[in-house]
């Protein structure tokens, strides 16, 4: 002890000579590292005295004061380049305050103060493995280590750093948390001020340094220890002492997800606020701390995020009043400039979601002003119309959420609807043309959450919405954006989720399934989804629930209901409407290609097929119930179309004794009327009175029953298929059947011949057998028409597409040999479908009379040439002769190389829509099949964009537009030109296929199609 401090002295005693024999007592030299070592020793035992005391007395021998120590130490902790000599420097000097009987105002100085804030900063900014990136100085390093040289010499030698020692930081710390109770910094605010950005600074450049997470945790502990010391009055005014802390640490807030942002919010929220409790001044400074966070957040997307989550934190340990206060500031910001009213949306956002009671649930006042919550809701409703796009997308968003979020409570529901103006009685008018204009707006971001809010606002009103709305979600289903058609899809199946009213079902079938042939596969698997969840398992849980009913419902005879309306109080609401609608000529092609998707997928369950067939049932046996003629009876409009689809994928559950009890029943009555199509079906009953059978039902019933019964064929026994085989070929040759029922029965033919076949090649020569049968004598039906019918100016109803005839038309329709003559010419053509094989030399000539008896071409001799001008005297006969014969050149190459040309001539001259358009069909299939050959005639057949008939237009349209994408047709000449004009039709469906075509499918060729023009 007593060469310790000889030394010390000793080396005081010359600084001191020094500095009075030359100039530079402005610059105190440090103290050496031994003469610190010695310092440290005798202060390294504060509870004894006697090293101290023996230092004291040293001095005054040596006419030096304590405070000599000061100026050398000071130096010591400024200008040292080596962090951990500065460190041992600090701790001197921070012992020499906390020893016992230490003159501290003598020895405490601001400019040591801020020298030991300099100490720490330099320390905590070297780095923690001292390593060179010269390769020089690392071979260096090594010699020197092979020369024994200690470190710290060669540290000293380079001019270096060593790596810093945590442990004497961590010392030098405490010790500071321990100088804080003997020292006022009031008197010294520079002072003040820099050991609490200092302090600050710590957490952020502390996190490499430690090399464990216990040392960085006691650093924070440590850094937790000097701010809340610093709040102490001795040290100055609360509220500014608090003030310069939380300015200090707004920094830390800001930051990213962090161990510093942590500790700064931890601190804050918890030491801070216990500081509060007791504390005006500091209470004043926390209370004003989330607006000082407010006017400093950053402006971009993610670091405000961070921000408004690190003011709701805090906000929310405040107390009530203290939080109401704040709301009311949030609330007025949103009537400012456009960065805060931006930041406003985004924090009435998170202060709903986070803070207690915000619709005043739970307030035992009654009456007064609204709650605060309601203060938010219209403020965030005010911002939904906000100039600036960004706002109103960010306040349509934050509002969906917190519809979603307070619907969850039925007190805060009931609350919400009296706020939105859906209460007692009001229809909510004012929100309602807020969400039309924001559906409508012209930012994409907008439109997605105002459709967000539409469908939350859709469960909380238990799925009342406006038409208006409802109709732009609808066209919301065709945005060009991915992620709008996304929103719509959902918006509109929360809304036929929540409410199966008419007018929802119809626009979410019209809108929804057609999305099954969107590019992006995630919309095609949420297509899928919706579908299977609102369609096929609301069909299921429907029979389920009716099938245990069924028996005793059908034994009442209850004479005070009609038909139908026991029938739809039986099922669930909608449930008939829905499969009704399925059917739909504009929706059945997509119903099918999602049950084919579902069912590739095995996604498909039995349940829906028991489902279907215990609706069937369940009619049938109401039906019976009140005496009614079961000829008249036709299955729910849908039931057999949906069970013919999904039957494909689950033969096994198709119960075979229920399709043949229907094939009887069905194949039994015969009915009169006008054929149609299968997808126009009307109300099959007009009322209790008069009950008139539907022929377009019934005919459609047997189709699809023949479709059920073709895909579930494969598992019938061998005897019933032979059967059904005879009967089917039967009713084939007497040609009095429709055109859809002549294609069920033929396919049923030819999958009933492979199931009675024991292989391939003998399955095969059955259907060829009965082709060929088919074939001749419904070639001698047509010849004796063309040669002994020419008297009879008839004409049937069977056109495609579909359309009604007039009176005129309907009487000549009852002719007998034009309706047999035209079935039988329909029969061909199917029959050379399913065997492209089968001998057609002799149809080929009588075909090629009745396509040319309109004009004045070459004729065949050796038939007669009808006596009348078939397409004015038996259109529906001459349009059928066209198509049968495009149907033989799909199989004949050879023959669609001769008859090509004249198709496109009759495209041209017709002045037929139906023909035209069964022509443009034809044309689209000879294009898949023979693109060479079609090719050239293309610019022709965009002719057809013009046509003055509308479903020309439209059917050409489509089918120009899959072969575009299916790349059979190229961009080029006045076909790009044409289909722009699409987009201005009068039309609207057209336009609207149009914009989809644009917008969605072809958005990946716009540049192609652009140079491809030019």
């Amino acid at each position: 002890m007593e060469e310790a401090i000889s030394r010390l002295v000793a080396e005081l005693d010359d600084l001191r000579h020094h500095s009075t024999t030359s100039s530079a007592a402005a610059n105190p030299t440090p103290l050496s590292r031994q003469s610190l070592a010695d310092l440290n020793f005798l202060l390294s035992d504060a509870n004894d005295t006697v090293p101290i005391d023996a230092l004291y007395d040293e001095l005054s021998a040596k006419s030096l004061s304590p405070s000599s120590l000061v100026p050398p130490l000071s130096a010591a902790m400024d200008s040292s380049p080596n962090p951990n000599h500065s460190l041992l420097a600090s701790n001197a000097f921070l012992s020499l305050l906390l020893s016992p009987n230490a003159p501290v105002f003598t020895l405490f100085t601001p400019l040591s103060f801020l020298s030991l804030l300099r100490s720490l900063r330099r320390s905590l900014k070297a780095s923690p493995a001292f390593t060179q990136p010269n390769s020089s100085k690392n071979r260096k390093r090594r010699r020197a280590d092979d020369a024994g040289m200690d470190e710290e010499e060669e540290n000293q030698e380079n001019g270096g750093s060593s790596s810093v020692d945590v442990k004497a930081l961590l010392v030098v710390l405490e010790k500071l948390a321990s100088v804080m109770d003997l020292i006022h910094l009031d008197r010294f605010p520079e002072s003040l001020r820099s050991l609490v950005q200092s302090i600050s600074e710590i957490p952020v450049t502390a996190v490499e340094l430690c090399e464990n997470g216990g040392q960085y945790g006691k650093l924070l502990t440590l850094c937790s220890r000097v701010l809340r010391k610093v709040l102490k009055p001795e040290h100055g005014e609360s509220s500014s002492s608090a003030s310069e802390v939380l300015r200090s640490l707004s920094l830390l807030v800001f930051m990213h997800k962090s161990q510093a942002r942590t500790f700064a919010l931890d601190f804050v929220k918890t030491e801070m606020m216990k500081v509060a409790k007791e504390n005006d001044g500091v209470k004043k400074a926390m209370v004003n701390f989330p607006r000082y966070l407010v006017n400093k957040a950053p402006e971009k997307a993610e670091p405000r995020a961070l921000a408004v989550e690190s003011i709701t934190e805090i906000v929310r340990v405040m107390e009530f009043e203290d939080q109401v206060s704040f709301v009311k500031y949030v609330v007025s910001m949103c009537r400012g400039k456009s960065n805060l009213r931006l930041l406003a949306v985004d924090l009435v956002h998170s202060l709903v979601m986070s803070l207690k009671d915000p619709l005043g649930l739970d307030s035992e006042e009654d009456g007064g002003d609204d709650p605060w919550g309601i203060w938010c809701l219209e403020a965030l409703v005010k911002r939904c119309s906000d100039v600036i796009a960004a706002i109103r997308g960010r306040a349509l968003a934050n509002l969906a959420q917190l519809v979603k979020l307070l619907s969850r409570s039925d007190r805060s529901s009931v609350v919400l609807k009296r706020f939105m103006g859906f209460g007692d009685g009001n229809d909510g008018v004012e929100m309602n043309n807020m969400l039309r204009q924001r559906c409508m707006d012209d930012k994409a971001a907008v439109r997605r959450a105002a459709l967000h809010l539409v469908t939350n606002l859709t469960a909380l009103l238990g799925g009342t919405i406006d038409e208006v709305v409802l109709k732009t979600m609808g066209l919301a289903c065709s945005d060009p954006l991915i992620s709008m058609r996304k929103a719509a899809t959902t918006a509109l199946s929360e809304a036929f989720r929540t409410f199966a009213a008419e007018t929802v079902i119809i626009e979410w079938l019209h809108s929804v399934p057609r999305l099954i042939t969107d590019n992006e596969t995630s919309i095609q698997e949420e297509c899928e989804n919706m579908f299977q969840e609102l369609v096929l398992d609301r069909i299921c849980k429907a029979a389920s629930a009716t099938s245990s009913h069924s028996e005793t419902m059908s034994a009442r005879k209850n004479k005070e209901k009609s038909f139908n309306k026991v029938l739809e109080m039986l099922f669930p609401k909608g449930v008939l409407y829905l499969l009704r609608e399925i059917c739909n000529g504009e929706v059945s092609p997509w119903v099918k290609k999602i049950c084919t998707n579902l069912g590739k997928k095995k996604r498909l369950n039995h349940k829906i097929v028991i489902a279907l067939q215990n609706i069937i049932r369940t009619s049938e046996s109401i039906w019976l119930s009140h005496s009614l003629p079961i000829e008249k009876w036709t299955a729910p409009p849908g039931a057999w179309f949906l069970l013919s689809e999904v039957s494909a994928f689950l033969p096994k559950a198709v119960d075979w004794e229920f399709l043949h009890h229907h094939w009887q029943l069905l194949d039994k009555h015969e009915v009169e009327g006008e054929f149609r199509s299968p997808f126009k079906q009307v109300e099959a009953f007009e009322n209790e009175e008069s009950i008139e059978c539907d022929a377009v039902a019934w005919a459609s019933d047997r189709v699809f029953l023949l479709q059920t019964i073709s895909n579930v064929s494969v598992e019938l026994p061998p005897e019933p298929a032979a059967n059904l085989a005879h009967n089917l070929l039967k009713r084939v040759e007497e040609f009095n059947m429709h055109s859809t029922e002549v294609d069920a029965h033929v396919k049923a033919l030819k999958t009933l011949c492979k199931r009675k076949a024991s292989n391939v090649t003998e399955a095969d020569t059955l259907v060829l057998k009965w082709v060929h049968q088919v074939l001749s004598r419904a070639s001698k039906i047509i010849e004796k028409f063309i040669s002994g019918n020419s008297k009879q100016n008839a004409e049937n109803n069977f056109f495609t597409p579909p359309r009604s005839c007039s009176r005129k038309r309907r009487s000549i329709a009852t002719s007998k040999s034009l309706t047999k003559a035209t079935t039988a010419i329909y029969t061909i053509g199917s029959a050379v479908i399913v065997c492209p094989t089968a001998d057609t030399s002799t149809i080929v000539p009588i075909l090629h009379t009745i396509i040319t008896s309109g004009s004045s071409g070459p004729k065949i001799n050796n038939l007669p040439g009808p006596a009348t001008f078939l397409p004015q005297e038996a259109p529906s006969f001459y349009i059928q002769g066209w198509l049968t014969m495009g149907k033989l050149c799909l199989a004949d190459e050879k023959l669609a190389k001769n008859y090509i040309p004249l198709f496109i001539q009759e495209l041209e001259k017709s002045e037929s829509a139906a023909l035209r358009n069964n022509i443009v069909v034809m044309m689209a299939d000879f294009c898949v099949r023979y693109t060479a050959l079609v090719d050239s005639y293309i610019t022709k057949i965009t002719r057809c964009l013009l046509d003055p008939c509308e479903l020309v237009r439209r059917q050409t349209f489509l089918l120009l537009s899959r072969l575009l994408q299916r790349d059979y047709v190229k961009w080029r000449g006045v076909l790009f030109l044409r289909f722009l004009l699409s987009l201005v039709d009068e039309s609207e469906k057209i336009r609207r296929l149009a914009e989809f075509l644009f917008g969605n499918i072809l958005k990946g060729l716009r540049l192609m199609v652009i140079l491809a023009v030019m």
